[in-house]
């Protein structure tokens, strides 16, 4: 709290002073003083001041006209009045007595000051005491600005430095401190709690009284907590909360954490600098390698050195992609900036792995245990994106993450043949519910597609067209209004076992309304469905119909 009302009366120059009424409004803090010289002067005040007044400026006023200006009053928040009598004014009595109602009313504290004080000195008592706090404000600005410009030069390259900054501002706010990411998961904080950010229904904007470049607000929950929103300069929002648990939040409090966002903005942008070079570097050795680019034996080892790998190890390749449901990606840079969301969610969720960005997709190398079952590592695979598709949820809810996994392969001079499985993997994630069984799938594992791994290795839509039947190339080539009706209801029957009863009930149709397509069906293309050797090129031909799909999209 800075000078107050009852400040001033506890002056050696202000003793003399009688407080007329307002006791209440004593604490109001006193942010200016102005001297009522002219009745419109009220129009020009900020609010907060101290207003002096002899009542001459409206010495000829009406008594309405002098209530219309103390409506003005209740506008500015004024922190009080001092009246001095003593002048011939028109019914100063009745107009004296407005004021103390407005002041009894508004909690105001309204002062009567001996003719002989002057204006002069009370203004100069308050400028003093004003100009005193802007000083002490700015020496403490400066203060607090040097040590944390001292931590941050200092110490540069500390790992721990984020957390160093937080410690100092804990310190001078005598207050826990705590840093939230932007999807408000604890990021950092001094009192050891790591549960995530919660806006409370009574959050609400916050004056911090400083000239401030960020958002602050208030809440009430078990505890007063105090949140400003900060964008660094590497364009990642976060949240800096102070929890009011031993000392009162102040102005002085704002000014350290205003230095300290500062300090915090440094440190970020230096990580982020040094994260990128990292990244750039380790790209470009992925890149090579993946791509069959590193050819000797000493090259080998030497990228295996600086990616800290084990040469001989046994890894797998992961490639991530996204969908965006419901919207079609035409957009380069909207595409663009999908995969860089995909890439910051996969880093987050595994850092341990290595990571690769190529141009609409992220490649990722992880350590594979050869002794695990296929079944184990499916598991793994779908727990994996389940933590991506998690984290990415914050970005966008209509982003799906997809990926393809490629086999186990020793050594990372394997590693191109795991990632163009991965690659093809991705690739026909479309099909995958076809191939498994499972419907629609959003994690395809390449070990998983059986006799499609020599589909794959065919670009060639005419070449692929040769496995597929000649029935089914009759319904393809069905143009009639219902020709997508029996497709669908194709597959729905093949996929259901042949059983009629529940492709009707997936389908949403009538049991005789299956019959009679899977009978027209019949009548069209001459499928014989008691025939098991055609009903599975039947089978194999619909899942090549999408392969062929997928290569007229590319």
């Amino acid at each position: 709290m800075g000078f107050t009302v009852e400040d001033l009366l506890r002056t050696e120059e202000c003793r003399e002073m009688k407080l007329l009424c307002g006791e209440q409004g004593l604490k109001n803090e006193i942010k200016g003083v102005t001297i009522i010289e002219a009745p419109d002067i009220v129009k020009f005040i900020n609010g907060g001041e101290l207003l002096l007044t002899g009542l001459y400026a409206f010495k000829s006023c009406s008594i309405e006209e002098f209530e219309n200006y103390i409506s003005e009053f209740r506008k500015k928040k004024i922190s009080g009045l001092i009246v001095k009598r003593g002048r011939l004014v028109e019914q100063a009595d009745r107009k004296i007595q407005l004021l103390q109602e407005y002041a009894r009313k508004n909690q105001i504290p309204l002062l009567d000051v001996p003719f002989g004080i002057s204006f002069q000195k009370i203004l100069a008592i308050v400028m003093e005491h004003l100009f005193n706090e802007e000083v002490t404000q700015l020496k403490y600005f400066k203060t607090t600005h040097d040590n944390f410009t001292a931590l941050t030069l200092g110490n540069s390259g500390s790992d721990s430095m984020i957390r160093d900054i937080l410690d100092m501002l804990e310190k001078l706010i005598r207050n826990p401190v705590a840093l939230y990411n932007q999807n408000r998961t604890c990021y950092a904080s001094t009192s050891g709690e790591t549960k995530d950010l919660e806006f409370l229904e009574n959050l609400q904007d916050y004056d911090p009284e400083v000239l401030t470049n960020y958002q602050y607000w208030r809440q009430e929950g078990e505890e007063v907590q105090y949140l400003i929103r900060i964008r660094l300069n590497v364009g990642v929002q976060m949240y800096l909360v102070v929890t009011e648990r031993t000392a009162p939040f102040t102005k002085m409090d704002c000014i350290a954490i205003e230095n300290a966002i500062v300090a915090l903005q440094y440190e970020f942008s230096r990580q982020f600098a040094i994260q990128e070079l990292e990244k750039k570097f380790q790209n470009d050795i992925l890149n090579n390698i993946l791509n069959g680019k590193v050819t000797s034996e000493a090259e080998m080892e030497k990228s295996a050195g600086l990616l800290q790998m084990d040469k001989d190890g046994t890894y797998r390749v992961i490639v991530f992609g996204t969908k965006n449901e419901g919207h079609s990606q035409k957009d380069i840079n909207e595409k663009l900036m999908h995969v860089s969301c995909l890439e910051e969610a996969v880093r987050r969720c595994l850092p341990d792995l290595k990571i690769h960005r190529d141009l609409d997709k992220i490649v990722a190398i992880k350590e594979a245990d050869p002794t695990k079952t296929q079944a184990e590592c499916r598991k793994e695979m779908q727990e994996i994106l389940s933590r991506v598709q998690a984290e990415m949820k914050y970005q966008n809810k209509n982003l799906s993450v997809r990926a393809g996994v490629g086999r186990i392969v020793k050594g990372i001079e394997n590693l191109p043949e795991s990632y163009k499985e991965a690659d093809d993997a991705l690739s026909f994630i479309d099909i995958a519910g076809d191939i498994s069984g499972d419907g629609d799938a959003s994690v395809m594992m390449f070990s998983d597609f059986g006799i499609f791994k020599l589909l794959c290795q065919l670009d060639d839509p005419q070449t692929l067209m040769e496995y597929i039947p000649e029935s089914l190339q009759k319904l393809l080539q069905y143009k009639k209004p219902q020709q997508e009706d029996l497709i669908i209801t194709l597959k729905s029957y093949l996929k259901n076992n042949q059983n009629l009863s529940k492709t009707a009930q997936e389908l949403y149709v009538h049991y005789k309304t299956a019959a009679y397509r899977i009978e027209k069906i019949a009548r069209i293309t001459g499928m014989d469905f008691d025939n098991a050797n055609e009903m599975l090129a039947v089978r194999i031909g619909l899942v090549v119909c999408k392969m062929i799909e997928n290569y007229n999209k590319k």
